[in-house]
Formats: C-alpha cells, structure tokens, sequence
C-alpha cells in the first residue's frame, strides 16, 4: 500500500468491501478486474493501492480475520455468562461462514496455502483463549470440570475445519449452515453442566 495514496480509515472501509467479494468468488476467481468492477472503480486506482493481487489477498485476509478475533473477543467482553459469549461466538462463525462458497475455502487449502500461517497463528491464540474462558466457565458452573478441554477443542476445531470442505457431500436437504448449528450445540451441550444446560436452552430461546 502507498501511505500517501488513500487514508488509513479510507483503506480498512475497502478492505471490508473486498473480503465478501473474495467469499463469494473464491480467491482464484477474484481478480482485480472483478474487483473493480464490484466497487465500481478502476483497476488503474486498485493498483495504487495494492502492489499485486497477492498483495491485496494477504491485507484483505489479514485484516478481516484480525477484526473477527476482535469482535469475539468483545463478545466475551460483554455477555453476561461464559455460555452466552461461547454461544455468540460459534453464531458469528456460522454467519461468516455462510458468507463463504466452498471455492474460498479450497482456494485457501491449495493455490493460497500460503496465506494460512497468519489464520492459523491467530486461531491458535484463540484457542489459547477459548481455554482460559472455559476454566472461568468451570468457575461459573455452566461447563463441567470433568472433560478434556485441550483436546476436545482440537476434535471440535477439527470438526469445523473439515465441515467447511464438505459441502459438496452433505445431503441435499441438509445446508451448511444447518450442520454448523447442529455441532455447534451439541458440543456446548457436551460440556454443560445441568445449570449451564437450563443457561444454554434460555440463551437459544432469546436468540431465536
């Protein structure tokens, strides 16, 4: 990015109507020309911007996963119990999810592999912190102590990782989003305890 060609506001606001272009398209199919043509600007003014479609790729990425990780960390800021936020946490992953077409997704395991190190870093933070907010949860007494939580987070992100790969294998009447609803709960049932349980049943009613 040149500095001096756009403002620093002016720069995140193009990064945030880029990222659901790539969702959409995938990052082969997004070019700078479809781009362009989506924002309604010129490829010319993109280039003043952007070195290289590489170089958007990685600043769009970058930026859109590290505001994501913020806007959870915000969530757990502010819910009320440990169940709530754990609960809007795997919402918000559902709904970025749906934003994103099965393309995106093996664009990012082939051709963009190399992009990975910067998600996986912060998702391994993330988990770091995931692992601090149950031991609260413990504390609270909505999640159970006697569970492995190290590698149960591992399964489960291991799970939401292949799920995003299997669209294409899942029954007709069953959509992505429905098969992230159904692990997403049945994992946070899995760790309840019987007053974090009546918590969770309260939570998805409210948010229905």
């Amino acid at each position: 990015m040149e500095q001096t060609s756009i403002s620093s506001e002016a720069y995140n606001r193009l990064l945030d109507a880029i990222f659901p272009i790539i969702l959409k398209n995938g990052m082969k199919a997004t070019t700078m020309d479809k781009v362009a043509a989506c924002l309604s600007m010129s490829k010319r003014t993109l280039y003043e911007i952007f070195d290289s479609k590489e170089e958007m790729l990685k600043q769009v990425i970058g930026y859109s996963h590290k505001k994501h990780i913020e806007n959870l960390c915000r969530i757990f800021k502010e819910a009320d119990t440990v169940m709530e936020a754990f609960y809007l946490t795997l919402k918000t992953h559902q709904s970025v999810m749906g934003q994103a077409s099965a393309a995106f997704f093996q664009d990012m395991d082939s051709s963009y592999a190399r992009l990975r190190p910067v998600y996986d870093n912060q998702s391994d933070t993330w988990q770091r912190n995931m692992l601090k907010a149950i031991d609260d949860g413990i504390k609270q007494g909505v999640f159970r102590s006697d569970v492995n939580y190290p590698i149960l987070l591992r399964m489960f992100r291991i799970q939401m990782e292949s799920l995003k790969r299997m669209e294409e294998f899942l029954p007709q009447d069953v959509t992505l989003n429905e098969a992230f609803d159904t692990i997403s709960i049945s994992f946070l049932r899995s760790i309840a305890s019987q007053e974090g349980a009546k918590i969770l049943e309260r939570i998805k009613n409210s948010y229905s």
